[in-house]
């Protein structure tokens, strides 16, 4: 992930993961404060049902997340 480009940027964003533990999947990030007062993080591999997901509750938190998985997100929109 760039560091010169902040979370709020990415909301809505498709994002590749190529680098750390889930390098190869896809990721989106979903403002859901309307109806769980937070942000999802949704990922998943093209073509297959491989996928999951996470859930912050802040702006804040949605930062550390990125951070503490270890993710390079190459972003595509």
């Amino acid at each position: 992930m760039r560091k010169d480009m902040s979370m709020q940027s990415k909301i809505g964003s498709r994002g590749r993961i190529t680098a750390g533990e889930n390098a190869g999947f896809f990721v989106r990030v979903e403002d859901d404060s309307a109806n769980t007062g937070g942000y999802l993080i949704l990922c998943w591999r093209d073509g297959t049902d491989d996928g999951f997901d996470n859930w912050v509750e802040k702006l804040t938190d949605l930062d550390q997340f990125f951070m503490e998985s270890g993710w390079n997100v190459e972003w595509l929109e």
